[in-house]
C-alpha cells in the first residue's frame, strides 16, 4: 500500500527534523487536476492530529502561490517546475531563518537580564546561545510546561551550553514574575489577528507579563505566519470538558489524560504580545496584520 501524505510528511521530519515543509509530488495530466491533487494533500495535512499550525501555514503559501501560478502560466510541466523551485527554494531559505532571527534578537538581550522561557523552542534556544556566545550575562527562568514537560528539555539544554537556568513549576509564575526582566517564547502558529498560538500555558503567562508590565517576546520564523482568525480560547478546545461527580477514581486520571492530548496549545490575543521577532525584523503586532493582508 502506497504511504499516506501524512507518513511521507512524517518520514521527511524524522530524516531532517529542521525542514519546514515537504514537497507534494504529482502524477496529474491536466491543470484542474494537479490543482486537485495538491490541494487534497494540503487538506489532508491541515487535518492530521495533533495538529501542526506550522504545517497549515506552509500549506497555504504553497497553495497560494499554486493558485498565482496557474493564473499565468498554462503549460502544466512549466507550473510543476515552478512548483518544484518554490518548494526548493522555501526550504532553502527557511534553513537561514533562524540565524537571522538570532542576530536581530539578541540586541533585546541586556547584560544581567531574567528572562523567563516557557516551553521549547529550536529558534529560542539558538537566539539564547547566540547571545552567550557574545559573552551576554543573563539568567533563565523556565517553566517545566506542563503536560509536554518541554520545559526540562530546554532547561538541560541551556545549562549544557554553560547558561545559568532554574527550572520552576507552571504554577509559580505569578511568585517570580517580578523578578523577570522579559518573556520569551516560541510560537506554533501567528494568525492574522495579531495573536499568538502557542504552547498551553503561554496564555496565562501573557496575563500575568501584562499585568506585572513585563515585555513578552514571541520569538518565530515568517513561514508561521497563519492565515486564521481565532476569537477566543474556546477555538482549540476540540473537546467539550467533561465533568464527574462523586468520590476520585481511575477515571479522573483517563479524563486528564485525554484532555492533555486533546490541547496542545492556547491563544493569545495580540495585546498581550509586546513584539514579535522574526526574520524580517522585530514586528508589532499590527506590523503582523498588515503583512498577513498583503
Amino acid at each position: 500500500m502506497a504511504p499516506t501524505v501524512k507518513e511521507l510528511f512524517d518520514a521527511c521530519v524524522a530524516q531532517d527534523p529542521t525542514m519546514a515543509l515537504p514537497v507534494a509530488a504529482s502524477a496529474a495530466t491536466t491543470m484542474s487536476e494537479f490543482m486537485e491533487n495538491l490541494t487534497a494533500a494540503s487538506n489532508a495535512l491541515k487535518s492530521s492530529s495533533p495538529i501542526n499550525y506550522s504545517v497549515i501555514a506552509g500549506c497555504e503559501s504553497f497553495l497560494k502561490f499554486l493558485n498565482d501560478t496557474s493564473h499565468d502560466v498554462a503549460n502544466l510541466d512549466i507550473c510543476k517546475e515552478r512548483i518544484t523551485q518554490f518548494g526548493e527554494n522555501f526550504v532553502l531559505n527557511a534553513a537561514t531563518y533562524r540565524d537571522k532571527i538570532a542576530a536581530v534578537g539578541v540586541h533585546l538581550i541586556k547584560d544581567d537580564a531574567v528572562i523567563l522561557l516557557h516551553s521549547y523552542s529550536r529558534v529560542v534556544m539558538l537566539l539564547l546561545r547566540h547571545a552567550a556566545s557574545l559573552n551576554r550575562r543573563f539568567k533563565v527562568i523556565v517553566t517545566e510546561t506542563m503536560p509536554s514537560m518541554n520545559g526540562k528539555k530546554a532547561a538541560s539544554e541551556l545549562k549544557r551550553n554553560g547558561i545559568p537556568v532554574c527550572l520552576i513549576p507552571d504554577s509559580a509564575v505569578g511568585l517570580i514574575m517580578e523578578q523577570v526582566d522579559m518573556v520569551l517564547v516560541g510560537a506554533e502558529g501567528v494568525v492574522e489577528s495579531g495573536g499568538l498560538i502557542n504552547q498551553l500555558g503561554t496564555y496565562q503567562i501573557a496575563v500575568v507579563a501584562n499585568a506585572s508590565k513585563k515585555p513578552i517576546y514571541s520569538v518565530t520564523e515568517s513561514y508561521k505566519f497563519v492565515r486564521m482568525f481565532p476569537l477566543n480560547q474556546g477555538d482549540f478546545l476540540r473537546k467539550k470538558l467533561e465533568f464527574t461527580t462523586g468520590t476520585p477514581d481511575a477515571g479522573d486520571e483517563a479524563v486528564l489524560t485525554q484532555f492533555e492530548s486533546d490541547v496542545n496549545v492556547d491563544y493569545t490575543p495580540p495585546h498581550l504580545v509586546s513584539s514579535f521577532v522574526t526574520n524580517m525584523g522585530v514586528l508589532t503586532p499590527s506590523g503582523v496584520v498588515q503583512l498577513l493582508l498583503q
